[in-house]
């Protein structure tokens, strides 16, 4: 009689270090997409707000100066359009800082990292940075928005008792 197929055999050698080295992989490029999304729509809107400072002092100058109404027409519709941006911008962060937040309190392992002591690893290290730098964008946008987007406190420093690099 034949044995089954599979009995005797052991698995492949490293096949479960395999398997969380790429469910590791997973998560720093899930994380690095969001951290990277929250940043540069945040640095978009920040342009924005600033674009729209700018062109309402280059109008009211260009009316103190008595300049052409046809130039002055012509800069408010450069502002309306910048008015018209801002609104959809603002949203697009909303929901970027909402998803972030969302995924890192998902995720049990995100909510005891901090950078005290780093991990000798490479990927966890660049896990930890990521992490880091999520936790201050979420606390900014907050910031800039003016509302609670970031991750509620006592889960951003909550000690669960699991291990940090358990991802």
């Amino acid at each position: 009689a034949r044995p089954p197929p599979g009995a005797g055999r052991r698995a492949a050698p490293g096949g479960a270090r395999r398997r969380r080295a790429m469910a590791v992989d997973q998560e720093q490029k899930q994380l690095s997409i969001k951290v990277g999304s929250l940043k540069r729509t945040k640095r978009e809107y920040e342009e924005y707000l600033r674009e729209d400072t700018a062109q309402r002092e280059r109008v009211d100058k260009m009316r103190a100066e008595g300049a052409d109404e046809g130039d002055i027409k012509k800069q408010m519709e450069v502002l309306h359009d910048t008015l018209n941006v801002i609104p959809d911008t603002r949203q697009r962060l909303q929901k970027y800082a909402k998803e972030l937040a969302e995924y890192m309190e998902s995720r049990p392992a995100f909510k005891g990292v901090d950078d005290s002591a780093p991990p000798e690893d490479t990927t966890l290290h660049a896990i930890v940075t990521m992490v880091m730098e999520g936790r201050q964008l979420l606390k900014e946008t907050s910031e800039l928005l003016g509302e609670q987007v970031e991750e509620p406190a006592d889960t951003a420093a909550a000690d669960d008792g699991m291990p940090v690099d358990d991802f």
